[in-house]
This record gives structure tokens, C-alpha cells and sequence, in this order.
């Protein structure tokens, strides 16, 4: 069996008054009050994902990334490190993912000439 090696990028930002954290390679968010409860929220979003990606034999649904503005919200966003947010990722049967990098983005971070 092949191991995946995904990279995981993470860009933060809030809405409506929630943290979202938002992962780009599978379009998944999870949301909380604190930076750090929305990546608990979307740690466990992202081992659901997988895990019945791999149950369902769809890994289609491994790689479904978000739309290109969140690329750019992460590319303009400043950097977090992931001993802030204690966020890991286990690996899950043939899927490994790599450690994650995070940015937090806020309005007016992105200026595009």
C-alpha cells in the first residue's frame, strides 16, 4: 500500500466574530471562538474526511482544494506557529500528513498591485 504524503496549509480568519481555520488541500474548515478551538475543530473535521475517504475507497475526496482566494489569503496572511495552536495530525492508515503551516489573514493583509 502507497503512503500519501499531504502537505497541510492552514490560513486563519475571522467571520462573523468566529475563528475559522481553514485547510486549502481539503477545502475543510472548523470554527471556535479561539484560534486554537477552531484548529481542534478542524483537526478532528480532517481525520473525518479521510478516514471515510479510505472506508468509502473515494480518495477523490482526498484531494478537493479550496478556492484560489483562500490560496491568497494564506500567501498574504503572517505566519503562526504550530506550537501556539498545539495542532497535530496523526497519521491515518496510508495518509500522512505533514505538519501543518498556518497563517493568520486579516482584512487589508491582502494588496494586490
Amino acid at each position: 500500500m502507497k503512503i500519501l504524503r499531504v502537505p497541510i496549509h492552514i490560513v486563519f480568519y475571522l467571520e462573523e466574530g468566529d475563528w475559522v481555520a481553514h485547510c486549502l488541500e481539503f477545502d475543510i474548515c472548523g470554527n471556535g471562538e479561539t484560534k486554537r478551538e477552531a484548529a481542534e475543530s478542524l483537526v478532528q473535521a480532517v481525520k473525518i474526511q479521510i478516514e471515510q475517504s479510505l472506508n468509502h475507497n473515494n480518495p477523490a475526496n482526498l484531494f478537493c482544494p479550496a478556492e484560489g482566494k483562500y490560496f491568497e489569503m494564506f500567501a498574504a496572511g503572517k505566519n503562526i506557529t504550530n506550537a501556539e495552536l498545539e495542532m497535530h495530525f496523526d497519521p491515518i492508515d496510508s495518509v500522512n500528513l505533514e505538519e501543518p503551516q498556518s497563517r493568520e489573514y486579516s482584512e487589508g493583509d491582502l494588496v494586490m498591485a
